[in-house]
């Protein structure tokens, strides 16, 4: 029942709008961001990829083939989904073009339509209390606001099915054909994205058909015949026939083999359900909040009692919503173990269903006080109690929305991944995007080193083909098909980077190294990667979980000489005498390890000491072969890190490693996330393997925290055979504790 109470309604709105806007910033924050790794970068960048051929070719398919000289063969069509998300994603592409704010865009602009629908659903029906409800409690879910600016297929679903839903009630209401329309284009937009769109809109389509034409009329509230059956009509006849259109297309493609395979390819293997959602325990949780999961799972036997007494379309709303999360995440068991995003759908279901749990309240607060007081004064108690108890769990979900949001922005959508390393790769997407890509010819191909784990972010960013190549070639003809080649120094060997190094002239930026194959040998050159921390105005377009880069004008003769003197090429040792203040510590170490080359011994202890001082020595512990730790700095700021600093006696045997790792210890202040039990391998960066070390240079290992909601150990040790051990016997080190 509609329950009107001015002064609530008010307040409500207020409290709509501030959702709203927060989600909004959401959606297209860091919208001008490189697409790194992981589900939210590369997955974006792979979906407009598949969609870029409907582009450059005005073919309906997407294609595996993005950037070929020729139109797509059949057998690179992707027709795993319905279309709808592809051809979506090509019109903003054909308008705007090949830019990376374009990926993300279009979904921007579905998110920020999803809490002003919750709302109007809501105080269609129950009034604006509820409605303020239902938009606050989307707009904190973790995995709602994970994946408000991901290009894929679940928003697009989610806002078709709510525009279904709200088109509807509107319809009912008003009787004018723009809520009709609104109604069957959400129909058709919410199957144009998945299949589970098909599950979504089945139960309220089976129930229309049972109202409409099975009960007595007398058995549901009154409803206008003639324009519930127009409805129904329209509805069923897009579904079905998008299904049609659907298995049309694949069918002249000749994909129907294809598409089926890839559902044996997501569905389950006979694992038990109670089995399978335990293993996925630290990803629901944090996805959801056991606080809205115990909501959500509570709410149900309460939505099916009002289905059954009260009989409205309305109420089966998040049962619909539920019954295609629900098809979605068991019936494509695979694809939920591999990505976390798989149970979207159910952000909507809670956001629907604490509608219907607010306006319970309401009903009951005010069958309560009206035994104390008049209808009027009964309507403003329902309608308060339905906003502060419906708020209550958005609330206490607030603090954790805020600290999630960053965790999935730095991950990529992957939050721990299982424990697997997690690296964004924008250092090398904005070296390519910035140092090769304004040098390529047309239509030219790119040679990427293995060690690059080159995937569907840098095909995108690089906008054109790539070819496997261990080593670069020089002195290639001009013009060249393939003028380029580059690799991550930090995942070569000492063997590959030597080879390299001699055979080709290398242009290091940072961790990455680029080869113009046009040019022959000769010695590294190491140019600056400028990194320092965004203004407001870049924080806000290019999101605060990235620095802000920057290439330097001429090559940096102190990481120039650095890589030189280790990969055995001719170099000028750098002054080390002086150095100017604003320099920073790594660049101090460099100038100690060119004091101790030189065999300036005192001023290399004076360098020493002066880094050691901005460290934290409290774990600072000696290793076999003379190795030291010498400490760890952890830096603030947008992507902090922590900084391993070690002091060598010399090369070791082979190329070790030293591994870090974070566990969680506990759960965070004002949360109700538990805490992750998944413990981490993090991603070291070391740029030089210590094959190739000096005895007394000084070296470190940059470790990015990807800092999780809690307070994190992070500890490391080095693995292999021959590594070496601390000389107290422990097998590992405590590096630091960030909350």
């Amino acid at each position: 029942m509609l329950v009107r109470a001015p002064r609530v309604e008010r307040i409500a709105t207020t409290v709509a709008v501030i959702a709203t806007v927060w989600f909004a910033f959401v959606a297209a924050w860091g919208i001008f961001q490189i697409l790194g790794g992981g589900h939210s970068g590369a997955g974006s960048a792979g979906h407009a990829g598949f969609s870029w051929p409907i582009v450059k070719w005005k073919i309906l398919y997407p294609s595996s083939d993005w950037y070929g000289t020729a139109p797509p063969d059949k057998s690179t069509y992707y027709c795993h989904h319905p279309l709808g998300t592809f051809w979506y994603s090509a019109i903003f592409l054909s308008v705007l073009g090949h830019h990376d704010y374009v990926v993300r865009l279009p979904t921007v602009l579905l998110s920020i339509g999803i809490l002003p629908l919750l709302y109007g659903i809501g105080k269609q029906h129950w009034g604006t209390a509820v409605g303020a409800v239902s938009a606050c409690a989307y707009a904190v879910v973790p995995i709602a606001i994970a994946f408000a600016n991901f290009d894929n297929l679940e928003t697009m679903g989610i806002f078709g099915s709510l525009l279904f839903f709200w088109g509807h009630s509107r319809h009912q209401a008003t009787h004018r054909p723009r809520h009709l329309l609104a109604s069957v284009l959400g129909a058709a937009a919410c199957c144009s994205a998945d299949w589970c769109g098909y599950a979504t809109v089945a139960p309220l389509l089976g129930w229309g058909l049972v109202r409409a034409f099975v009960l007595p009329k007398r058995w549901t509230p009154p409803y206008d015949e003639q324009t519930y059956a127009r409805w129904w009509a329209l509805s069923v006849t897009v579904v079905v026939g998008s299904l049609a259109l659907w298995i049309a297309l694949f069918y002249k493609a000749d994909r129907i083999g294809d598409w089926l395979a890839s559902g044996d390819v997501r569905g389950g293997d006979g694992t038990p359900l109670k089995v399978v959602l335990e293993a996925r325990k630290n990803w629901i949780d944090f996805s959801f909040t056991p606080l809205a999961i115990a909501v959500g799972k509570g709410a149900v036997p309460i939505l099916l009692v009002r289905l059954l007494v009260l009989r409205r379309d309305e109420e089966l709303y998040a049962l619909s919503a539920l019954f295609g999360a629900v098809v979605e995440y068991v019936v494509f068991k695979r694809g939920a173990d591999v990505h976390i995003f798989w149970p979207h759908q159910f952000a909507e279901y809670y956001a629907l269903a604490m509608a219907q749990l607010a306006a319970t309240t309401c009903a009951v607060a005010r069958l309560v006080a009206r035994a104390f007081t008049t209808p009027a004064r009964s309507n403003a108690v329902g309608a308060w109690s339905a906003l502060v108890l419906g708020l209550a769990p958005s609330v206490a979900m607030t603090p954790d929305a805020m600290r999630a949001l960053l965790v999935w922005r730095r991950t990529g959508g992957r939050y721990d991944d299982k424990g697997a390393p997690i690296r964004s790769d924008v250092d090398l997407l904005f070296v390519v995007e910035n140092v090769i890509v304004p040098h390529e010819p047309p239509h030219a191909t790119i040679d990427v080193s293995s060690s690059t784990g080159w995937g569907w972010e840098h095909l995108w960013g690089f906008g054109g083909t790539a070819r496997a190549a261990p080593d670069p070639e020089t002195l290639q003809p001009v013009p060249s098909t393939h003028p380029f080649w580059v690799g991550r120094a930090s995942s070569m060997s000492s063997a590959d980077q030597v080879r390299v190094a001699t055979k080709a002239h290398v242009q290091s930026y940072g961790d990455i190294w680029v080869v113009d194959q046009r040019t022959g040998p000769g010695p590294l050159d190491a140019w600056p990667l400028v990194e320092r921390e965004p203004n407001p105005f870049e924080w806000l377009v290019l999101g605060g979980w990235e620095p802000v880069r920057a290439i330097g004008r001429t090559p940096d003769p102190l990481r120039t000489w650095e890589w030189r003197v280790h990969l055995g090429q001719p170099s000028t040792t750098p002054p080390y005498a002086g150095s100017d203040p604003a320099e920073s510590l790594d660049d101090l170490r460099i100038r100690q390890n060119a004091a101790t080359y030189a065999g300036a011994i005192d001023r290399a202890a004076l360098l020493r000491n002066q880094i050691e001082a901005a460290l934290d020595r409290s774990i600072a512990t000696d290793f076999e072969r003379g190795l030291r730790l010498m400490g760890v700095r952890v830096t603030s700021g947008v992507d902090p890190v922590m900084e391993v600093w070690w002091a060598a006696s010399g090369p070791m045997p082979a190329d070790e490693a030293f591994y870090v790792r974070s566990s969680i210890e506990a759960r965070a202040r004002l949360s109700v996330m538990p805490a992750d039990t998944t413990d981490r391998e993090m991603n070291p960066v070391l740029s030089i393997p210590t094959k190739l070390w000096h005895d007394g240079f000084i070296y470190r290992i940059v470790v990015v925290l990807n800092h999780r909601i809690g307070r994190e150990r992070y500890w490391g040790a080095w693995a292999g055979g021959g590594a070496p051990r601390r000389l107290d016997g422990r097998p590992e080190t405590t590096l630091a504790t960030i909350r």
